[in-house]
């Protein structure tokens, strides 16, 4: 009764009362007269174990809430082995090494939310601050499953710097802001928009390279194991699948790009499952190209007729949009053409280039496949040159993660030549170069129609219905896809060069795998599939044919296509 009045005493007035859950000023935990309670539940004023166990006796609690406490590890449960497959551990914490309080850890994670993965991630004797939600089990108290320890023997996993940025691509959050964000958010909610994070790797779990070429690694402010954030199921530098383990290392400097979560309300991370990214990667660009880490420039204009966009401006409005969003409205954006990788040739009637303010490879926005003059296609007329100064006119688009025109939604609106080199690998005839990338885009633009034959920059594409109850479709859905059905084919034709082999990068949506179930074929040639790349190897022909081989009807039977990569024999 005297342990109960006590309790209820605690939580008659915050005025009088110094530690809102806690025992009057003065008292003790009635089972240990030694140890005060102490604390607020707080990172900056953590519960002690006697502090917490009263918060749990009085009931008076919020169980959703993650509250703070501090205390030493006395015991480690090996029941469920230690460490185990699922990286969590159980344990009890005490506030002296030899105190008879005691407050049981359930299945609690490492440091900073991670696994525990090695004996020397958890002790007998560590000092900890654990962060996790509090419950009273059957008469037992208890911090429950989904624990992380935020403070291990004095070093922290919580931030401390000054948070900064605004989540642009022009001024990426740095970890602090980024913590402060998601940590603010709802348990399980994703971020509205992906955001641009910039840190430190300060720890790399693992990285995955057999099936989905996906990494979990941390970043920080500063390199350290302080302040970190989780970066889970990440791809490498441009949106692609890691292929090695020593492509990041500890130390790397990285801008990632993704929505972040806040993992069961208590770990801040990326959304798995490679809708992440690394954009820049020690200043590197998936183009080689140096990243805003160095930048000097300014994002400038509003878009509008009178106040064009520049290069980095343009870059700042297609990156509030998500992977695969395509801007509702046309802007102006103005610039000095900087590169230029396909000029305007009569067959195709579209150029792709780089612009930027100064005509240098820095800061470039890319304008991919635009139209000529008066939005019509190049018939004839004057080519563009390096150094000449255009402004376009169309829709933006983030695809995939690179920020450009949509494909042939954008125009030139004026341009002033005053370049020398039309640059460029040139827009028609024969294909040139060793590889050559083709979006589902550069084969068609009008959503739901068939596709049927089309030359994309010296390459023919004849799509065929073959056997299929439907015909191939180009649909504008995730970034633009060619949808194939069983029984259908396209023959693709290189004229006089030799295809060595041929990277298909399929969609995938709702947890369905769009890759023919794994039996698109190819002839010449042989077919691999992993996750969903095709590799379509040992052609070393000018023409080879890809097929749809599945049987029947059902999505997964279907092969959409995103973008093709060509390589040409040697």
């Amino acid at each position: 009764m005297l342990a109960l009045a006590t309790i209820a005493f605690g939580f008659c007035s915050c005025e009088d009362v110094p530690m809102p859950y806690g025992y009057p000023q003065g008292s003790t935990d009635p089972t240990n007269p030694d140890l005060p309670a102490e604390g607020e539940g707080t990172l900056e004023s953590p519960y002690n174990v006697a502090a917490a166990n009263a918060v749990i006796a009085g009931g008076d609690f919020d169980p959703e809430k993650q509250f703070y406490i501090k205390g030493i590890v006395t015991s480690i449960d090996e029941t469920d082995g230690f460490p185990n497959s699922f990286g969590n551990v159980t344990y009890n914490i005490s506030d002296k090494a030899d105190a008879s309080n005691k407050l049981l850890v359930y299945r609690g994670m490492g440091f900073g939310g991670a696994k525990v993965n090695s004996t020397d991630d958890l002790k007998v004797g560590d000092e900890v601050v654990v962060m996790g939600k509090l419950i009273n089990y059957s008469g037992k108290y208890e911090v429950t499953q989904g624990s992380k320890i935020v403070v291990r023997n004095g070093q922290s996993s919580v931030t401390t710097g000054t948070p900064e940025g605004e989540g642009t691509l022009q001024s990426p959050y740095n970890v602090a802001a980024a913590l402060k964000l998601v940590s603010a958010l709802p348990a399980d909610v994703p971020t509205e928009n992906a955001l641009y994070v910039k840190g430190k790797i300060s720890k790399i779990n693992s990285v995955e390279t057999a099936t989905f070429g996906n990494a979990n690694y941390y970043i920080s402010d500063d390199g350290t194991e302080n302040g970190q954030i989780l970066i889970f199921q990440s791809l490498y530098l441009g949106n692609v699948k890691f292929t090695s383990a020593d492509q990041i290392k500890v130390g790397d400097e990285v801008i990632i790009y993704g929505k972040f979560v806040n993992f069961k309300g208590n770990t801040p991370e990326t959304v798995g499952k490679g809708t992440s990214y690394i954009y820049s990667l020690n200043g590197k660009t998936q183009g080689g190209g140096e990243t805003g880490g160095t930048t000097t420039g300014e994002a400038k204009g509003d878009g509008t007729k009178g106040n064009p966009y520049n290069a980095l401006g343009a870059k700042a409005f297609a990156g509030k949009l998500e992977s695969g969003q395509t801007s509702t409205e046309e802007v102006y954006i103005k610039g000095k053409i900087s590169s230029i990788k396909y000029n305007f040739s009569a067959e195709f009637g579209t150029a792709t280039f780089n612009i930027s303010d100064d005509g240098k490879a820095a800061n470039e926005f890319i304008i991919y496949s635009t139209l000529y003059l008066n939005n019509e296609k190049y018939t004839d007329g004057d080519l563009l040159s390096v150094g000449d100064d255009v402004v376009i006119l169309g829709k933006v688009t983030n695809y995939n993660g690179t920020l450009e025109t949509a494909s042939r939604a954008s125009y030139i609106y004026s341009w002033t030549k005053n370049g020398g080199s039309t640059g460029g690998e040139g827009g028609g005839g024969e294909a040139t170069g060793s590889d050559v990338t083709i979006k589902a885009g550069d084969i068609s633009s009008t959503n739901a129609a068939d596709v049927t034959e089309v030359t994309v920059n010296g390459i023919g594409f004849s799509f065929s219905k073959g056997s299929g109850a439907n015909a191939p479709k180009y649909y504008t859905a995730g970034g633009g896809t060619i949808r194939m059905y069983p029984g259908n084919s396209v023959t693709i034709n290189a004229g006089s060069k030799k295809i060595a082999k041929i990277v298909v990068e399929c969609d995938a949506y709702n947890g369905v795998n769009y890759t023919a179930e794994g039996k698109a074929t190819c002839s010449p040639g042989k077919a691999a599939l992993n996750n969903l790349t095709y590799t379509f190897s040992e052609i070393n022909a000018a023409k080879v044919t890809i097929t749809d081989a599945a049987e029947g009807t059902g999505q997964p039977k279907q092969l959409r296509i995103k973008s093709m990569q060509i390589t040409f024999a040697k």
